[in-house]
């Protein structure tokens, strides 16, 4: 009997192998009741769990990318540049949610409203057990709003109090695991970059201007201060010929989407303006129609409160993205005009006689650095503006192609600007007295500004539209008799200055013929 028990063994073992899959079926519920259930799972992970994943992949083919809102604990004050939340918290299920928020208003029908973090805008997301879907380069996703995983609570919360006070929220996407690189490569991106856009839209725009710092080494210094921007003024009201405001909204339009031109070509994303022109012609109005245009920041660069170059990079460095950096009047700033050569003498001159601390050491050549040089590039998407009265008193190598790529001149007003302001004041678009109004623009220069205060004055006033236009062409016409009058006193005294410069002539003459009879 002992020697036939090596032989019913081999028998058994045999039948077994054989008959793999009967038996497994017979003993699979015997081990799962009697083996202990740690030897059962090591034994499914070592031989069952790959084949099983290769079962459910042909049953459901659907991949889970689960996207959790952070703990409250977590979150602080911040706001967005379109590059980046001014803190270094993870912002993703933030971005995720107000990228969802334009599909949720069609698709979901249980919404959810949050202010946003900044300014009057609402954030619209799903509540839980809603889902909508998304199609990305002809791939079909699927979102769903779900509470956060018992697990992820346990792992934020350090394994204490995973329960305790609001529940957070979890964006769900489903997809199709032949996009698995398409969804990591490319439509995760794109979803975090559009919710960025429409984060940073929500926000309030600013108005920044540097502060007075007599010196700091720190980047935590608050080199600006900033107010909330909200100038009413856009292209629409802009007082200019509708031909060169298309020209420059196209520009701006242009530079705005054309991130992968600058990068392949290996320029900066950064574009210059000059704006040029007699006062009151609409310099300052025109930035402000641009940043409201772009919905971009404007950050005032004082220069003369600057002391040293080094100071003035300081200040570029803490400038975001998306943003306009104005110099105004930089015809009247520092030693940046006219002569460099004698700006240097008079700078050498103030340098060996006196110091003054309140001197400001900028220089041309740190300017020129600011604008186009190697800090410039810092963040991208940034547009420069200068604005100057006598743009002929600049220096060449500061308003060049390539620093203030468009030149802008801001000239008188013409009659197309008028038909602007006078849809913008009185409301009217057509009239029989603009004839005249014409007529008389054709021969008076007068600015933008007159005409807008004339306009608001009669406004004011409680005139009508033909009362208005009547004050108008008073005043232009009283503007054009000033106008010929300080033409005829310049061409007296012109006239005066050349008989006096020919009684000096004769005189001279006069004495040195007398000079050559002796």
């Amino acid at each position: 009997m002992a020697a036939g028990e090596p032989g019913a063994m081999a028998r058994v073992r045999h039948w077994v192998l054989g008959n793999f899959a009967t038996s497994w079926f017979l003993l699979a519920p015997l081990l799962a009741a009697y083996a202990p259930r740690r030897l059962f799972l090591t034994y499914f992970n070592l031989f069952l769990r790959r084949h099983a994943r290769r079962l459910l992949t042909v049953v459901d083919p659907y991949l889970t990318l689960d996207i959790s809102e952070k703990p409250s604990s977590d979150s602080s004050s911040y706001y967005y540049s379109r590059y980046e939340s001014e803190t270094k918290r993870d912002t993703t299920f933030d971005e995720v949610k107000a990228y969802l928020s334009g599909a949720c208003a069609g698709d979901a029908r249980e919404l959810r409203a949050e202010g946003a973090e900044e300014g009057d805008g609402l954030v619209i997301s799903m509540r839980e057990g809603q889902d909508v879907s998304d199609e990305f380069q002809g791939a079909t996703l699927f979102w769903s709003s779900v509470p956060a995983d018992d697990a992820d609570l346990q792992e934020h919360h350090g394994g204490q109090g995973a329960h305790q006070g609001r529940r957070r929220r979890c964006q769900r996407l489903t997809f199709h695991q032949r996009h698995r690189r398409l969804v990591v490569d490319e439509y995760l991106p794109h979803v975090r970059r559009r919710g960025r856009e429409i984060l940073f839209n929500n926000r309030r725009r600013r108005l920044y201007t540097n502060n007075r710092i007599n010196s700091y080494s720190s980047m935590d210094e608050d080199a600006w201060s900033y107010v909330d921007f909200d100038h009413p003024t856009t292209f629409d009201t802009l007082a200019m010929d509708p031909a060169k405001k298309k020209e420059i909204m196209d520009d701006l339009d242009a530079f705005r989407n054309n991130r992968d031109l600058y990068r392949r070509t290996g320029k900066p994303w950064k574009r210059g303006y000059l704006l040029h022109g007699p006062p009151g012609t609409g310099k300052s109005t025109m930035i402000a129609a641009m940043a409201n245009h772009l919905n971009y920041d404007i950050y005032d660069v004082e220069l003369t409160i600057i002391e040293t170059n080094n100071d003035l990079r300081k200040l570029l460095i803490q400038t975001t993205g998306k943003s306009i950096i104005v110099i105004e009047d930089i015809d009247c700033s520092l030693d940046l005009t006219g002569d460099r050569r004698r700006a240097n003498k008079d700078r050498n001159k103030r340098r060996s006689s006196s110091y003054s601390s309140d001197d400001s050491k900028v220089t041309l050549s740190g300017l020129l650095n600011f604008v186009d040089g190697l800090w410039s590039a810092c963040g991208g998407e940034r547009i420069v503006v200068f604005t100057t009265n006598h743009v002929d008193t600049l220096d060449p190598a500061l308003i060049r192609r390539g620093r203030m790529d468009m030149h802008i001149e801001m000239s008188y007003c013409g009659f197309q600007a008028f038909k602007t302001l006078a849809k913008n004041y009185l409301g009217v678009e057509l009239h029989r007295m603009f004839a005249d109004v014409e007529e008389q623009l054709r021969e008076v220069d007068v600015t933008p500004a007159d005409v807008a205060e004339c306009l608001m004055t009669a406004k004011r006033s409680g005139y009508g539209e033909d009362a208005s236009l009547e004050c108008l062409i008073d005043e232009l016409k009283k503007k054009k008799a000033e106008a010929a009058a300080a033409a005829a006193e310049a061409q007296a005294d012109q006239q005066d200055q050349d008989d006096h410069d020919s009684d000096e002539d004769s005189e001279g003459s006069d004495e040195y013929s007398e000079e050559s009879e002796e």
